[in-house]
């Protein structure tokens, strides 16, 4: 048995559903010489979303060995944050994360770019299999040192990913689509080849919810190649209770909460993102951001009136354009309950110690996927708000997760009957802690397929 199962199966009030970091039996990895990952994508490393995706990954495959990390990023230079080593996105990317596109902009840019990647013109891309200059040597070296190359995490796959795996096909690099949510969308004219391309080149597809599995089976020569499986954030291993015990004993506020037996109900808002665009859709600027807090203050206050409930707003992004510390002030300036009720956490957090917050709390009130996913592997119950249209959340933690009585659509609800069916299951904590064992169960034996998959064991 692994360390995964054996910890998931040991009887305690909250547990990590880890991902598998003891060796596989029968896998022959030296446990002496460094793995290296390159996940070949735009990760804004400031969305904690992202950063545990990351982690889960290296969680997921290390199996005890030491891990280089590269990615892309927003940064000028080449940056080293631990083990994780961040290029420039524009070394490899012209589409993905360049904010300066939008609209008809983007649409134009991935034909253009597919046209160009067919005549075999693959443009910045190449900077993965030979350097233009000394400054670009490191991505080169560390593309060659790469054991596994990923794309498609989140919900990134697009035309350059599929550039990607054609070039590391061709350098023999063990390469493949991971925890992808993004489908074929619009643009089957330009994108139908390349991506039929990238399918069959690539050693495994796994994507993390059904619809986008469904949507890139249209193209997909050997469909029965394509599977479902968890977002490698289900592997984040948390930060350890006592780094979390620290981090919260810094607030007095959360002292004199526990002091005083009040459940803490962890909290995540945001205003960015496919959850806050399909909120009240027919509003824009301030109206929307405005009716977004009053909703999400009638459910919390009902908590902390019905139920003492204290509030601990959590931080998942951090960004300059969508940090949830703003939304966080938003909702709370519309709440009618004292300022003793709440703290805001501005400080920014890593993926691993979010968790382990998620993991200390009674219950949680989400927007944020990653804070549910979270929540489902430490074994915390929860109320997930989204909106009909969020296949993500639905796939994930609906479907996948069999929690789908969980999910609150703000579109086809009030505030009023999210405020009372949030208190509905805040009631029934303690039955949904129980049923949440089963499940994160079945997900620990879903993370070890994958990992057979990726290292084909």
């Amino acid at each position: 048995m692994t360390r995964l199962k054996a910890e998931l199966r040991t009887p305690r009030k909250r547990g990590t559903l880890n991902g598998p970091r003891a060796d596989i039996p029968g896998s022959g990895v030296c446990m002496d010489d460094k793995l290296y990952i390159l996940l070949a994508d735009y990760v804004p490393l400031a969305n904690k979303g992202e950063e545990a995706i990351v982690r889960g990954i290296e969680d997921m495959l290390s199996a005890g060995r030491s891990v280089a990390l590269g990615l892309f990023d927003n940064v000028p230079q080449i940056t080293q944050r631990e083990n994780l080593t961040i290029f420039p996105r524009e070394w490899l990317f012209r589409f993905q994360g360049n904010g300066a596109l939008s609209g008809v902009g983007r649409v134009w840019a991935q034909a253009r770019i597919a046209l160009q990647l067919r005549l075999g013109r693959y443009g910045p891309l190449r900077n993965l299999t030979s350097a233009p200059t000394e400054r670009h040597r490191p991505l080169a070296d560390f593309f060659a040192r790469a054991h596994y190359v990923l794309v498609g995490h989140d919900g990134v796959f697009g035309v350059e990913s599929c550039g990607i795996i054609h070039l590391a096909k061709k350098q023999g690099k063990r390469v493949g689509i991971l925890g992808a949510s993004t489908g074929l969308g619009n643009g089957q004219l330009y994108k139908a080849g390349l991506y039929r391309r990238a399918l069959a080149e690539s050693d495994f597809c796994i994507f993390r919810e059904r619809h986008s599995c469904e949507s890139m089976k249209q193209v997909c020569r050997h469909p029965g190649k394509l599977r479902v499986g968890p977002d490698p954030a289900f592997a984040l291993q948390a930060a350890p209770p006592e780094a979390v015990r620290q981090m919260l004993e810094q607030y007095e506020r959360y002292r004199q909460a526990r002091h005083d037996r009040r459940p803490v109900v962890a909290v995540t808002v945001l205003e960015k993102g496919r959850v806050y665009a399909g909120f009240r859709p027919d509003l824009r600027g301030p109206a929307k951001q405005e009716a977004h807090a009053k909703y999400l203050a009638a459910i919390l206050d009902r908590l902390v009136a019905r139920h003492r409930a204290f509030l601990l707003f959590l931080p998942h992004s951090v960004e300059q354009t969508g940090s949830d510390v703003v939304a966080a002030r938003h909702v709370l300036a519309q709440m009618k309950t004292g300022p003793d009720a709440a703290q805001i956490i501005e400080q920014d957090c890593g993926a691993r110690l979010l968790k382990g917050l998620i993991g200390a709390c009674d219950f949680l009130v989400g927007e944020r996927t990653h804070a549910l996913i979270a929540a489902v592997s430490m074994g915390t119950p929860f109320a997930a708000l989204t909106n009909r249209q969020d296949t993500r959340t639905h796939g994930i933690i609906g479907a996948m997760c069999r929690c789908e009585s969980r999910i609150i659509d703000m579109d086809a609800m009030s505030e009023g009957e999210a405020a009372r069916r949030v208190g509905a299951l805040f009631e029934t904590k303690n039955t949904i802690r129980q049923s949440l064992g089963p499940i994160r169960e079945e997900l620990c034996g879903l993370i070890e397929e994958t990992v057979r998959t990726i290292k084909k064991l």
